[in-house]
């Protein structure tokens, strides 16, 4: 026998190195796919945190008096107002439009390159957003054709395009639709 080898004879009941080896090898195959399927569900827990976490920032810059004053401004106005009429209500309208232009412009950004969804993006303001569209879409084309920036506006009308392409406006109203909706997390009785 060689010095230091494990090869023993079946009979002596000791393992070979080569047997040890094998085990091993086998071993460290497991622990790395294991490790790889822990590293893939931490990185879909993480994407799942951004988006809810983008979901949570969408909703918030919704709900400060800026923007609320500017969507009650623009909301008030009717649809396919001309240019030269929206014009012709002075400052305090051009300032709401822009404001809720670039709110919207950057939410439709967000929903391209995905980091919030189309479909929370269409349950919290998919209405609102193809209502103000339809406001402001003709000073939104009056800043192309003078200025000539084409892509003014680009993504704003891009993700109110992309909700009337979803049938937004056709959906039937939340209240309607979810009226038998239980809570899938009830709290704990007491």
């Amino acid at each position: 026998m060689i010095a230091g080898s494990l090869v023993s004879s079946p009979k002596r009941g000791r393992v070979s190195w080569e047997a040890i080896t094998a085990l091993s090898t086998a071993f460290t195959g497991i622990v790395i796919v294991v490790t790889a399927l822990i590293g893939i569900d931490q990185l879909r827990q993480l994407r799942a945190q951004r988006r809810d976490a983008a979901a949570v920032e969408l909703v918030r810059s919704l709900q400060d008096t800026t923007f609320s004053n500017a969507f009650g401004l623009i909301h008030s106005l009717p649809v396919g107002i001309s240019a030269a009429d929206f014009h012709a209500l002075g400052p305090r309208y051009d300032e709401a439009a822009t404001i809720l232009a670039f709110r919207f412009e950057t939410i439709g950004v967000l929903v391209y390159r995905g980091t919030i969804s189309l479909e929370i993006t269409s349950d919290v303001i998919g209405g609102a957003t193809i209502g103000i569209w339809q406001r402001m879409k003709n000073i939104a084309f009056e800043v192309r054709a003078e200025q000539d920036w084409p892509m003014y506006l680009e993504w704003f009308q891009w993700l109110a395009e992309q909700l009337e392409r979803r049938g937004r406006l056709r959906e039937t109203p939340a209240h309607i639709r979810l009226r038998d909706w239980t809570d899938p997390h009830p709290p704990p009785t007491r």
